[in-house]
């Protein structure tokens, strides 16, 4: 089997390792993978396992299908004797949706649509709405809270679970170690401008009475919540630091101690698994839409926009005495849940079975298939 993976530039670069390891557990399984990325994004390293392609993230909307077209005749061109046709293209970010769709339909294949937040719920209810048979289309979510608004809002389409995949560390590195400057990592788009502010300001209060306590933010997160203002407004300016795309340098926020998340969109970020995964305790927004924050178990959670309830939480894991056995439990546990529920083979399996329910379908009439 030959499959595409399209992601756009925004995606590919928060989750990278996560393709990485995707890719890799497929081609264990004996899956060739050709990875489709935004031209200029790709590096050396992406082609060291698998075939890569490059193509125009964006154009005018009557260059869609010629810019589509480009990117099939370069997959027909590269395949090898034996090889079957690319029959299954796989799209991460929601940007790419209508250009997935045009390639498929070039490749005379099936799409697979990943839904990893609750806003591209309905975005996918109108993209199906418009097919003329949804038999052959496939939506993959990550979350089990996912996958219920699919089902109860796109009736019609198979939706399947599939959890991403991360490693677990062993053993967990010790964090908040006394005589250290800890360190707090808040991450998050920053849309929310309300439920930053609340959850900053709660920051700011603990971070006056330890003036060697540090904060690092997502840098656009910061800009669009205007929390460098806020910082300076609260005093605790030097205290504070901005990290450029924290998704896509990780390694860093991985040395934190507390990993911090004010906002509830529903997202899925493989951050937050790696960070439960190598013993940084989460202090969450509490978020219907994501089915692995759990209170007590893999996180501390904190109704959004709740400034008390995010200092209580916060203060709790920073106490200086009977903080230890909560940290401890809190790491414990969402390190045995990660272990459990989001290991990578699991989700190579998750995908996997996708990809043969889509080949074992008619393939799907694509919207716009009829158009010059």
């Amino acid at each position: 089997m030959r499959v595409v993976l399209l992601a756009d530039r925004r995606f590919a670069s928060r989750e990278r390792s996560m393709l990485a390891r995707l890719q890799v557990g497929l081609a264990d399984e004996g899956i060739r993978v050709v990875l489709a990325l935004p031209r200029g994004f790709v590096q050396d390293s992406d082609g060291l396992f698998q075939e890569t392609v490059e193509f125009e993230e964006t154009g005018l909307p009557m260059s869609l299908r010629w810019r589509a077209g480009e990117v099939a005749a370069k997959l027909r061109a590269s395949e090898r004797a034996g090889d079957d046709p690319a029959r299954i293209v796989h799209v991460f970010g929601g940007s790419l949706w209508a250009f997935g769709l045009a390639l498929a339909e070039k490749l005379e294949g099936a799409m697979i649509v990943e839904v990893w937040r609750a806003g591209l719920v309905h975005k996918a209810q109108r993209l199906m709405a418009r097919s003329r048979n949804r038999a052959g289309a496939v939506v993959l979510c990550p979350d089990a809270a996912l996958v219920s608004r699919c089902e109860r809002d796109i009736p019609g389409v198979a939706v399947r679970k599939s959890p991403w995949g991360v490693y677990v560390d062993a053993p967990p590195r010790q964090v908040l170690k006394p005589g250290t400057a800890w360190s707090l990592m808040i991450a998050g788009a920053g849309f929310d401008k309300q439920a930053f502010t609340a959850c900053f300001e709660a920051i700011a209060d603990v971070a006056r009475d330890r003036p060697e306590m540090l904060v690092f933010c997502d840098a656009v997160a910061a800009r669009r919540a205007d929390l460098w203002k806020l910082a300076d407004k609260l005093g605790v300016r030097p205290q504070v630091s901005l990290v450029d795309e924290m998704d896509a340098n990780r390694d860093l926020v991985l040395r934190g101690d507390v990993l911090i998340l004010p906002e509830a969109r529903g997202e899925q970020r493989t951050l937050v698994l790696e960070a439960m995964g190598v013993g940084m305790p989460v202090v969450a927004a509490r978020d219907d839409a994501n089915a692995s924050l759990i209170d007590g178990r893999t996180a501390l959670l904190v109704a959004p926009g709740d400034r008390q309830g995010w200092s209580r939480q916060i203060r709790r894991l920073l106490a200086p005495t009977g903080s230890e056995q909560l940290i401890a439990d809190l790491v414990e546990s969402a390190r045995e849940y990660v272990a459990t529920e989001h290991r990578s083979s699991r989700h190579v399996g998750g995908v996997i079975e996708a990809y043969e329910a889509a080949v074992g379908k008619p393939s799907l009439p694509f919207p716009g298939a009829d158009e010059s």
